[in-house]
């Protein structure tokens, strides 16, 4: 029987991958192999910490393989780099073809990503790319987002495929963010959109700082001015530690030194 390997990242787009093969190949001829890989550039040698991801993924995995009951389905999961883990898993299992999307970011469906580009050079075997037919389909941001202007935020480790960061409320005009962290550390990051990528991952184009890290017991108070329009810019917080979790609380105030400053310049 005929191997198809797809790669699944959980987006909504890579699941299209799904649809495309329930029409295209017949359960009696292909046994699929469902694959996740969880990225991650460090290198990992808790033993313990594998397991748990490889468990979390198999799990995602497990529910995704209900919609292919028709046929002969296969976990497999990995960590690494992406498009190195899943050519190297192409050839182990022999596959004859792998499916999958140009891109599973929003707004990059004409355009190929860098780990369908990879896989495209170097998998041994034949590689089908699916087009997008759901045009308007809308991925939203898969962490937590917040949109009180003070809360208390509990973020789980960067290993654990639950939520280890999130957006903190984008307010027009000068304001203060104050953040107090009781557990951990956290990573306060400040960025404007930048429309060539329709992603946000330029530094803030007024010059406020871009990176502010905070330990277990500090309190930063943060001047951010984020823009007005549309894509006014994004603040996100990110879980500093790989395994444990962080805890901090946050404040949204008007900053009014700014006023105060143009009141002794008049």
């Amino acid at each position: 029987m005929n191997r198809i390997l797809v790669p699944i990242d959980g987006s909504p787009k890579s699941l299209i991958a799904l649809e495309h093969i329930k029409t295209t190949f017949s359960p009696k001829a292909f046994e699929i192999v469902l694959m996740m890989v969880h990225e991650n550039l460090m290198m990992i040698t808790d033993k313990e910490a594998i397991q748990q991801i490889q468990d979390e993924l198999d799990s995602q995995l497990e529910i995704i393989a209900k919609n292919l009951e028709r046929y002969s389905v296969v976990r497999k999961t990995a960590i690494g780099k992406p498009g190195q883990r899943i050519v190297e898993c192409a050839q182990e299992i022999g596959a004859s073809m792998i499916v999958i999307m140009k891109s599973t970011k929003v707004n990059h469906s004409n355009t190929i990503g860098m780990t369908a580009s990879y896989i495209i050079r170097h998998a041994g075997c034949n590689v089908l790319v699916v087009q997008e037919r759901a045009r308007n389909m809308k991925e939203e941001y898969r962490g937590m987002i917040y949109r009180n202007v003070e809360s208390t935020v509990n973020l789980r480790g960067a290993l654990s495929l639950k939520q280890s960061e999130c957006l903190l409320p984008s307010v027009e005009g000068d304001v203060i963010y104050r953040i107090h962290v009781t557990r951990g550390r956290v990573r306060f990051l400040h960025r404007s959109y930048n429309p060539e990528t329709r992603e946000w991952d330029l530094p803030p184009e007024n010059g406020d700082e871009e990176v502010t890290d905070i330990s277990t017991g500090e309190t930063m108070e943060i001047p951010v001015n984020a823009g007005k329009g549309d894509v006014i810019d994004r603040i996100r917080v990110v879980n500093r530690n790989m395994k444990s979790e962080a805890v901090f609380h946050y404040q949204i105030r008007k900053d009014d030194s700014n006023s105060a400053q143009e009141d002794l310049t008049e």
